[in-house]
């Protein structure tokens, strides 16, 4: 991707995060940048210079609020997408996409899905107590992630587990009574909350919660956006020695485009409409 075409797609992905933190600080709902956009803010006051999506993250009561007012009064010329709402979208990370504009993935060339350019939404879980109802929470997770993307192992035990779980998981009904009968009841540890969505049993990314506080306002491509109160911690956790750019032969995008448009959708059938 040429200089040129790389600016533009991070301007038209600053367009969708500007009208999420808009929504955001309209309705009070606290969100933080995180992963590349917490590391942009912090290292290069912006975009990461080759980076092209953005990410935020928000505690998991926050998120319900965001997606529920969100529904309710969506802003015009975006579109919330999840497996709810977007059922050939087989990924559990909630995007939130511009009309009107494509950022196809090889992986989704053929769905008949909401393919314009977005950001993502990670989403922190209260951490509980028990270890073995917090694996739990995991096994239901990890399992719910992959029966969505009808995952399946060529090799060892999963090639024989996952055509089970797949169908068990795939309505979603497990893991969302999961979250709104079973995982309100157990105690948690108020001093930690992870990502497990992205990061299922590894526990690599583990966060303690006085690391995100009220969110610390760092300028992002000239404007104030909020981050973890704590960014040198939650950057540590994520990138190690986040200050140290990569070397320069690993300074590129790392998502594959199928297709790209700025101002056209696209039909996994025909390619644009």
């Amino acid at each position: 991707m040429d200089s040129a075409t790389l600016k533009r797609l991070q301007q038209t992905v600053n367009e969708v995060l500007f009208v999420v933190d808009d929504f955001c600080n309209r309705e009070k709902i606290p969100y933080y940048l995180f992963y590349g956009s917490e590391l942009g803010a912090v290292r290069h006051g912006g975009f990461i210079p080759w980076d092209d999506d953005a990410d935020i993250i928000l505690f998991r009561k926050d998120y319900e609020r965001l997606k529920e007012r969100w529904q309710k009064n969506p802003p015009a010329g975006y579109f919330w997408q999840d497996t709810e709402t977007d059922p050939d979208y087989n990924v559990q990370i909630t995007k939130i996409r511009k009309n009107h504009t494509a950022f196809v993935e090889p992986a989704f060339r053929d769905r008949k899905m909401h393919h314009g350019f977005y950001v993502d939404i990670f989403i922190l879980d209260d951490y509980i107590r028990s270890d073995f109802w917090r694996h739990v929470g995991e096994w239901i997770t990890m399992f719910d992630y992959n029966a969505c993307r009808n995952y399946r192992p060529r090799t060892g035990i999963g090639r024989w587990v996952y055509p089970i779980t797949n169908r068990l998981f795939r309505s979603g009904k497990i893991r969302k009574r999961w979250y709104q009968k079973w995982y309100p009841r157990f105690k948690k540890d108020d001093a930690l909350c992870s990502d497990i969505l992205s990061f299922t049993n590894s526990h690599r990314y583990d966060f303690r919660r006085e690391w995100f506080g009220v969110p610390k306002k760092l300028f992002y491509e000239g404007r104030l956006m909020p981050c973890p109160q704590d960014t040198h911690n939650t950057l540590k956790v994520c990138y190690g020695d986040y200050l140290t750019p990569p070397p320069p032969e690993q300074r590129t995008s790392h998502h594959y485009v199928h297709y790209m448009s700025f101002d056209s959708d696209y039909d996994a059938c025909g390619g644009t409409k």
